[in-house]
């Protein structure tokens, strides 16, 4: 996935480009060790803002507190979770293995370390290996029962598995630490799955106004909005609904700068094909098309990209650009049904 590889580049430089002098866990003088904890604490504070516009800095941080001490435990572990927490989902494959490895060194150097096993937890559960992640946070828990990024990523883990447990263990989480922002995010996230639909707008309003940089919000907004717009029966609260959604996703967008800040990329891409889908609901096809573009300008290699292309097309009559747009999307998606059904007939 060009996207996916893209940011994933950006983000390995970044880990491996700074030079340094390197001592290990014993050779280390405790000048070296000190500096190495001044930089440990600031890649921290950083972290702990929960923006993805600092993870960046986090991870230079955390690499130059490596630099003077490359056997420090506790910033590999760090440097491990920053990498899961600012790629999300996105992970790859290759990120996803130079940031375990970090993590197993941390407790390979420190076997009773709950960051290290934290780091690999949230690892596991952006893979969507979720009975790998809360195995792995269980052991975090054992040695920090108490901690509340131990219950953050524990309650994150269970959102697609059990969304009321999750919000339970992440309420937790919050009463143990109401500044640390990302447990907001996650319980509207549970909220949402339970229909809780205002519950879940009240924590993103909390999460908009502790981290106002951070695009997801205004994307998630959105998406909840849209979600409460299908519970409702009056023509004229749809409408509103509907009108506040397409706000926020127009927002998403509007504040996003995705080469510059390629992670902002996948809240783009959501809200551009959102409001695609709306407006052709809405049979205004030029509309639609523009809001195509703006996610394929970001990533073209999509089959729901070329799918929705097709239906546009179809619906405005032109077969060739319609067919033309769809078997560009049964070829990378050769088994969508959905695909092969649009394709009849042209």
């Amino acid at each position: 996935m060009k996207l996916a590889k893209g940011i994933g580049i950006f983000i390995l430089a970044l880990m491996f480009f700074l030079p340094g002098c390197k001592r290990g866990v014993e050779s280390a003088s405790e000048p070296l060790k000190r500096q190495a904890e001044e930089h440990y604490i600031k890649a921290r504070r950083l972290f702990l803002t929960c923006d993805p516009d600092k993870y960046a800095d986090a991870v230079k941080e955390f690499q130059t507190a490596l630099n003077y001490w490359d056997e420090y435990p506790e910033a590999l572990a760090g440097l491990a979770e920053t990498i899961s927490m600012w790629r999300g989902y996105a992970l790859t494959e290759e990120e996803f293995g130079q940031a375990y490895q970090l993590a197993q060194r941390s407790l390979r150097l420190k076997p009773e370390l709950a960051d290290g096993y934290r780091a690999m937890a949230d690892l596991f559960r952006h893979r969507g290996e979720t009975d790998r992640a809360l195995r792995m946070i269980e052991n975090a828990l054992k040695i920090a029962p108490d901690n509340a990024e131990n219950l953050y990523v524990k309650g994150s883990a269970l959102l697609d598995k059990d969304p009321k447990e999750s919000a339970r263990v992440l309420i937790q989480a919050q009463k143990l630490n109401p500044n640390l922002a990302k447990i907001y995010f996650n319980l509207a996230s549970a909220a949402q799955k339970l229909n809780n639909f205002d519950e879940a707008l009240k924590n993103l309003q909390r999460y908009q106004e502790m981290v106002p940089s951070d695009v997801a919000s205004y994307c998630s907004m959105g998406m909840i909005y849209l979600s409460k717009m299908q519970m409702e029966n009056t023509a004229e609260a749809r409408e509103q609904l509907e009108s506040k959604a397409m706000e926020n996703l127009k927002m998403t967008i509007a504040k996003s700068d995705a080469v510059q800040k390629p992670w902002q990329a996948q809240w783009v891409i959501l809200s551009a094909k959102t409001l695609a889908r709306i407006y052709m609901d809405k049979k205004n096809y030029p509309e639609a098309l523009n809001y195509l573009k703006k996610s394929e300008e970001i990533f073209a290699e999509d089959a729901e990209l070329h799918y929705l292309y097709g239906k546009v097309y179809k619906a405005m009559g032109d077969k060739a650009q319609a067919k033309a747009h769809l078997e560009q999307a049964s070829k990378l998606a050769p088994d969508n049904e959905d695909i092969k059904k649009e394709l009849k007939g042209l």
